[in-house]
C-alpha cells in the first residue's frame, strides 16, 4: 500500500490521508510531487506530516471550513512572524507522537522553558495540518481535553499560540500566550524526528 493510500486506524496508530487533506488544500499535484521524491518510511508509533512548500496557516483554516469545520483564528499568516520551521523554505518531513492529546511530559511547561532547556516542539502550521488531516480520516479532532501549545510559532510580539477543540462550541481555536505561560492542560508536542 502506498504512503498516500493508507488509511487511518487509531488502533494501530498509522497513518493520516494526507492525500485527502492535500486535495481540500488544493494542493494534490504538489503533494503527489514530495511523496514521489521521498523515501518516507512508516512507525505505526508516529504521525509523520508532510510539509509541503506552499502551504499556509491561512490554507489549512480555509481546507476546516471546506470540510464544515468551524474555527476561531483571524489572519494568522499575518499574525505568526517566527516559525522554528516553515515549508516556505522548502518542503520537509516532521514526526511527532500519535497522540490525540499533547504530550502528558510536557504538561505546566511555558515555552520560555521549552525553549531555555533546547526542545524542538509543533508550530502553528504543523499542528493545523495535523488536526485537519486526523478529521478528514476520523471525523474526531485532536486536544479536546487539553490544548497544543505550539512553541515553534510566535507573534511579532512574541505571544504563542495553542489549538484546541471545543465540544460545547463545536468549534477550534487559536488562542495566543504570553510566552512565561504554563497551565497544566497546554502541552507542547514534541518533535520527535524532521527531515528536509
Amino acid at each position: 500500500m502506498k504512503y498516500n493510500e493508507v488509511t487511518f486506524d487509531q488502533e494501530a496508530g498509522t497513518s493520516l490521508l494526507w492525500n485527502k487533506a492535500y486535495l481540500f488544500l488544493g494542493m494534490k499535484a504538489e503533494y503527489q510531487e514530495f511523496i514521489e521524491n521521498n523515501d518516507i518510511k512508516e512507525d505505526a508509533s508516529l504521525w509523520t506530516i508532510p510539509m509541503v512548500k506552499g502551504l499556509t496557516c491561512n490554507k489549512i483554516v480555509a481546507a476546516y471550513k471546506k470540510a464544515g469545520v468551524d474555527i476561531h483564528a483571524g489572519d494568522l499568516d499575518e499574525d505568526v512572524a517566527v516559525n522554528d520551521r516553515h515549508s516556505d523554505n522548502g518542503s520537509y518531513l516532521v514526526s511527532f507522537k500519535c497522540n490525540v492529546e499533547a504530550d502528558q511530559e510536557n504538561n505546566n511547561q511555558s515555552a520560555d522553558q521549552r525553549q531555555e532547556q533546547g526542545c524542538k516542539d509543533i508550530t502553528l502550521l504543523e499542528r493545523l495540518l495535523l488536526g485537519l488531516a486526523y478529521f478528514l480520516a476520523t471525523g474526531e479532532h485532536l486536544d479536546v481535553k487539553n490544548a497544543t501549545l505550539c512553541q515553534g510559532s510566535r507573534s511579532f510580539s512574541g505571544y504563542v499560540p495553542s489549538v484546541h477543540w471545543r465540544s460545547h462550541y463545536r468549534r477550534i481555536f487559536v488562542n495566543w500566550h504570553y510566552s512565561d505561560y504554563r497551565l497544566d492542560s497546554l502541552r507542547a508536542r514534541s518533535v520527535v524526528s524532521c527531515q528536509s
